[in-house]
């Protein structure tokens, strides 16, 4: 695997770069007052340069080179190929809000793609909740729903500053973490990369002056690559795994690290329902909101949130190792079904007592 001296300069480069050009992007969009239109989620009143992605799918392309001996040249092709599609679908929806339900298409096509040309069907769940061995038709449909409901339930999360930045530094951390022991040189050296060019994006995120915001297209491109990262840990034979815990409890891994974009989006999308509405009309009652309510404030409200998300991380990751495998599966869904039920007590109370959201 990579040394420390060269994973400590990758990360210093690719946050060079990055932070050079999303100055530069910065300044251009602020000369040239190019604007997306505002949101109904929006919580910021005056026009801030967003969809920052573009820079960060810029910078990341550019930043291949570096790993690109390590990694087949195909599959990153294609990953490259699906990414372009996923922030430009979202460049353009934070410029003019298009359809959701057009969003939903070119999200698709670039998870069809990628999981067809690059074998991330879901193929063997080794006995986890009792199922063994998919057929493929079933394994590629639900390896496509995975991926459509990662790259959407992240990009709700992106609705105060720092969230979705610090949510997808934890991820891509743990991520690396998981391909340094299965030893995947290039995806570990993808999970350095993103972890750089979000790193850079941070300051400017949190910053009155110099505020930027990464739209759409950064939290739909971020989806899309943790999408990538789950597959290959869910769909991995390297026996490694074996020695270390029971396989059956591998799909909980990429579940733990997702548990903020999970809970959320499951919440949510039920309460809408609930309610009458469609999934798809935005409102003011994510998780996010419901500590901001509180908090008053975005950066105190990111960290209670990656707080608690690094907490159970760290306590499921140790769990793994120390408890049988049907007890860890049992306990997963109970305290997520109990996360879901507190924040839909959480959310009749913000409506009940309609807490100022600081804008």
């Amino acid at each position: 695997m990579f040394k420390i001296s060269f994973i400590s300069l990758l990360i210093i480069l690719v946050f060079l770069i990055s932070t050079l050009s999303i100055n530069v992007y910065r300044k251009f969009i602020l000369t040239y007052r190019i604007f997306g239109k505002s949101k109904r989620r929006d919580l910021h009143k005056t026009p801030i340069p967003n969809s920052s992605g573009i820079v960060f799918l810029f910078v990341f392309i550019v930043s291949l080179f570096t790993i690109e001996s390590f990694i087949n040249i195909r599959e990153l092709l294609i990953i490259v190929i699906g990414a372009i599609i996923v922030c430009l679908n979202g460049f353009w929806d934070d410029l003019k809000i298009i359809n959701p339900y057009q969003k939903l298409f070119y999200q698709f096509i670039a998870v069809v793609m990628v999981v067809y040309y690059n074998d991330l069907a879901v193929y063997n769940l080794h006995g986890f909740i009792g199922i063994g061995i998919i057929p493929y038709w079933l394994g590629f449909g639900f390896a496509i729903f995975i991926g459509l409901f990662m790259i959407n339930s992240f990009n709700l999360i992106d609705g105060i500053d720092s969230l979705a930045g610090t949510t997808a530094i934890l991820s891509f951390v743990a991520y690396g973490v998981l391909f340094w022991i299965l030893n995947y040189k290039g995806y570990f050296g993808i999970c350095v990369i993103m972890i750089g060019v979000i790193l850079s994006y941070l300051p400017y995120n949190l910053s009155k002056k110099n505020k930027v915001l990464m739209g759409d297209s950064g939290a739909l491109f971020i989806g899309y690559m943790l999408f990538i990262m789950s597959m290959l840990v869910v769909n991995n034979n390297e026996p490694i795994i074996d020695r270390l815990i029971d396989r059956t409890i591998l799909p909980i891994a990429p579940m733990a690290i997702f548990i903020l974009p999970m809970v959320d989006s499951f919440s949510v999308y039920t309460y809408r329902l609930y309610k009458g509405e469609s999934p798809f009309v935005p409102d003011s009652y994510h998780i996010h909101h419901l500590v901001l309510a509180v908090t008053k404030s975005h950066l105190m409200a990111s960290i209670i949130i990656n707080l608690f998300c690094l907490f159970f991380l760290v306590v499921f990751s140790y769990l793994a190792f120390n408890i049988d495998s049907n007890t860890y599966i049992i306990l997963f869904f109970v305290l997520f079904s109990l996360m879901v039920i507190l924040s839909y007590a959480c959310r009749l109370i913000l409506k009940q007592k309609q807490f100022y959201i600081k804008k």
